[in-house]
């Protein structure tokens, strides 16, 4: 899945395209409450640190049913979400966030892992397939690290839930928070590099040097990925985001109001 940071990226990338197709009053909204847009970006992979189980924070099976959006099922299951008259601002624009999450999630199953790395005869094994997979997930996750703004980290840190996901503990998404802040300071160690050189049996210090390294990358990653394809791929989320936010917080159009 999208890693933490790659979905800050495309956090980014949406306000930036919002502003691109002067939608001045969602623009304006989401700008209000940017902090909890951070927080709903990366809440649902709070399960990493804890006893939630991904089910029931991505609220889809794997592998997901063909039309499975898992936002609705999350507003099935907590109708609440769907009363937006009695949310805060700040609760809509996490949900609306997290939301888009899952989404991005989603496409990532449907359209990179099944057809790059399921189907495809010519990456080995599954340990082979999970590694190469592992390599891209990092080498992406470098990238979003290194395109987000020096404000990520006090916007991170600035946002407060209170009671908004009524599935995760404040507490324990605290926690989850404070340690993608501490990952976001400058010059702090990144986790995911930590997280998978220690899958790949390697240590951080030359999986970061290894990633550094075109003649590696080019063997282990972009002889066998068409990373190009998924780059673009990652782009078509933004839209269908933009519409995903679009469509929930207009459950109240007074929302949406400048």
């Amino acid at each position: 899945m999208p890693t933490p940071f790659m979905h800050l990226h495309i956090a980014e990338q949406i306000l930036e395209a919002v502003a691109v197709i002067d939608n001045g009053r969602l623009q304006t909204t989401l700008a209000a409450e940017w902090p909890a847009f951070y927080l709903g970006s990366v809440a649902p992979d709070v399960n990493a640190i804890s006893n939630i189980s991904r089910k029931k924070t991505h609220f889809y099976d794997v592998p997901p049913a063909k039309d499975d959006m898992a936002y609705p099922t999350m507003l099935a299951q907590y109708p609440q979400l769907a009363e937006l008259t009695a949310m805060s601002p700040g609760q809509a624009v996490c949900v609306a966030a997290y939301s888009a999450h899952l989404l991005l999630d989603l496409i990532w199953l449907r359209e990179v892992v099944y057809p790059f790395f399921f189907l495809p005869k010519h990456l080995g094994n599954r340990h082979q397939r999970n590694l190469t997979h592992f390599i891209l997930l990092t080498y992406l996750d470098t990238i979003a690290l290194n395109a987000l703004p020096e404000t990520a980290v006090s916007t991170l840190a600035a946002a407060q839930s209170d009671q908004w996901l009524p599935f995760i503990d404040d507490a324990i998404l605290a926690d989850w928070q404070a340690m993608l802040v501490a990952q976001l300071e400058p010059g702090a160690p990144v986790k995911t590099i930590e997280i998978y050189a220690g899958r790949l049996g390697i240590s951080s210090e030359q999986f970061a040097a290894n990633l550094q390294n075109p003649t590696w990358m080019q063997q282990e990653v972009f002889d066998k990925i068409p990373v190009q394809r998924i780059h673009q791929i990652l782009q078509t989320a933004v839209p269908q985001s933009i519409q995903l936010i679009s469509d929930y917080l207009l459950l109240n159009p007074s929302n949406l109001e400048a």
